[in-house]
């Protein structure tokens, strides 16, 4: 292979792993040494030092792009302050990646420590940066320390020992959320004890401030006593002193203005809370709703299948033994009883040698007794958006396969479906709203795609090929919950069952860039909460949530978050059994 060929082959793998992990497909990625673009990746030559430099710096734009939906860092008012929080959000994103990817974990170890021999720190700030990046990556990590490391670590080596238990249990369980994180990282500095420059330079001109207010009060008090002297010049103002006076009561205004407009998209966000009836749609006509088998070819239907089938095998007797026992639990909740010796009823076969023995004997009859086990429904709704691409959607699909056996050998009707939109970033619709001028606050802006993996009465053995639809690539991305948990119980409102569940399995916030890069930062977020609020209290659907590493329960009432992707099948399993044994009681 020519070296321009081999080069053309590199770029494409850069492009296609940068691409996947970012989740954004029709992400631009360019190559060179000398590039100002932000998404540019190094390639000076194929030598393997400088591709391990292209494959981290790949993954940092990756991850730069996968978290882009996270809103700025707020100011603190401190600017050495801010640099800090946005080096250790910087942090944060790369821990959250290397916890997904090992490759990817193991491409910024490697740059990091070749890196590091480099690293002449030139301000405190440098230090106590490169200090948390490490003991941080460390503890969570479990990254092996080099000398190198071990020798920046020592200044604030016994101090982090001594928080070690206090503040790493936080920050792991904070990774998710950007906030509470930083907000952990500025109470860890201020128990190092680390102050910063620019509060005391602030500090300095307050105090400054109050001796020119000192000396401003005593010329105050100077012009007084010579305005005294002047008697009856004091009682009628000058034309300066009333425009003095009108200027200053302008700039009043002008602040009180300022103050207004810098609250005022915080009073949107509450004023949008509170009318749920704003949230709208700029256009349907290009959403769909899908079978899984119309979305592919049956030949690679059934290698989906295949491929689902063999990544099954493993965690199959582990979800096997929970399966069985929400079995048992269903079937005997189902067992059936008899009243004999009715007037009417079916005709009592057992008593017919009496009636043969004896003719003038009355026929007996049984009835059966009513069993408290309602009709049941369940439907699993499945985030298909492309943050669940990989072991996620891989233990989702392994899970609703091994649960939709389960229930169909109960004669309990389920119906699996997913979630997502057809397009990133905006689609068909996205295109009409920019020809039709760009008003502002279109709404939602990307056309949906609902995907129905499993219809209720469709047989198991007939469906059960679809579910390896979830394993493909090119389906994921984007994510519209509340839209989704309306189209879901739509359906579950036709039906007949007395009880309908709906479970759904999310591994994070609604996101749609198109919307939300045209609305409010919560516009999708608010419609969800508003969507769960008038399913679990207008209906009579039962609704449960298992969010993957990520918290759910500030959506939903009920749910479950699970850090790894193989706890998924055995809680799915353990909420069913929970709700039907609750059924039984």
């Amino acid at each position: 292979m020519s070296d321009r060929s081999k080069e053309q082959v590199i770029k494409e793998a850069l492009s296609s792993s940068t691409r996947v992990i970012s989740t954004k497909q029709d992400l631009e990625i360019s190559f060179g040494s000398d590039s100002i673009q932000s998404n540019s990746i190094p390639l000076d030559d194929l030598s393997s030092e400088n591709l391990a430099l292209s494959r981290a710096k790949a993954d940092k734009v990756a991850l730069k792009e996968k978290f882009s939906f996270e809103r700025k860092n707020s100011s603190t008012g401190v600017i050495e302050l801010d640099q800090s929080l946005n080096e250790q959000n910087n942090v944060r994103i790369e821990i959250l990646g290397s916890l997904q990817f090992k490759g990817l974990k193991n491409n910024l170890r490697k740059n990091f420590v070749d890196e590091l021999p480099l690293f002449q720190p030139q301000s405190a700030l440098e230090s106590i940066n490169k200090t948390l990046d490490i003991w941080l990556k460390h503890k969570i990590l479990k990254t092996k320390l080099v000398p190198l490391e071990e020798d920046i670590l020592k200044p604030l080596g016994d101090d982090l020992k001594k928080l070690e238990k206090q503040f790493v249990p936080l920050l792991e369980e904070n990774l998710e959320d950007k906030e509470l994180y930083l907000e952990t990282i500025k109470e860890l500095l201020d128990e190092l004890n680390i102050k910063f420059e620019e509060e005391e330079e602030q500090k300095e001109e307050s105090s400054s401030e109050d001796d020119n207010d000192e000396d401003d009060a005593e010329d105050d008090n100077q012009e007084d006593e010579s305005q005294e002297e002047q008697g009856s010049s004091e009682e009628t103002p000058t034309e300066s002193e009333t425009s003095e006076e009108m200027e200053f009561e302008e700039e009043e205004v002008e602040e009180n203005d300022e103050n207004w407009i810098e609250n005022r998209s915080k009073l949107e966000e509450l004023f949008n809370i509170e009318n749920s009836h704003e949230y709208k749609v700029f256009c349907r006509d290009f959403d769909e709703v899908v079978d899984a088998e119309d979305l592919c070819a049956q030949e690679e239907l059934k290698r989906l299948r295949l491929r689902l089938d063999q990544l099954i095998d493993p965690s199959k007797n582990v979800i096997a033994k929970l399966a069985n026992r929400l079995q048992r639990l269903l079937l005997a909740q189902q067992n059936r009883s008899w009243e004999y010796d009715k007037d009417e009823g079916i005709l009592d076969t057992s008593k017919l040698t009496k009636i043969i023995t004896d003719p003038l004997t009355p026929l007996s009859f049984k009835q059966e007794k009513d069993t408290k086990f309602k009709d049941t429904i369940v439907t699993i709704l499945v985030d298909s958006s492309g943050s669940m691409r990989g072991r996620s959607m891989t233990t989702a699909a392994i899970s609703a396969d091994i649960i939709g056996a389960t229930l169909d050998r109960c004669n309990i009707k389920t119906e699996i479906l997913g979630f997502t939109t057809k397009h990133w970033k905006g689609g068909d619709s996205r295109k009409l709203w920019v020809e039709c001028g760009k008003p502002n606050n279109p709404g939602r802006l990307n056309d949906l795609s609902h995907i129905i993996f499993k219809p209720a009465d469709l047989a198991w053995r007939r469906a059960k090929k679809n579910l390896g639809l979830m394993l493909r690539e090119g389906l994921l991305k984007e994510n519209v919950d509340g839209e989704a948990l309306l189209w879901a119980c739509s359906r579950l409102f036709k039906r007949p069952e007395q009880r309908q569940i709906l479970m759904v399995i999310s591994d994070g916030a609604p996101v749609d860039d198109s919307t939300l890069s045209t609305n409010s930062t919560s516009y999708l977020d608010n419609h969800l909460k508003l969507v769960i609020k008038d399913i679990e209290n207008k209906t009579d659907i039962d609704l449960i949530a298992i969010g993957i590493g990520h918290d759910v329960t500030r959506y939903y009432s009920k749910a479950v978050t699970i850090h790894r992707a193989e706890e998924l099948g055995g809680v799915m399993l353990e909420q069913l059994t929970e709700l039907f044994a609750e059924n039984k009681a």
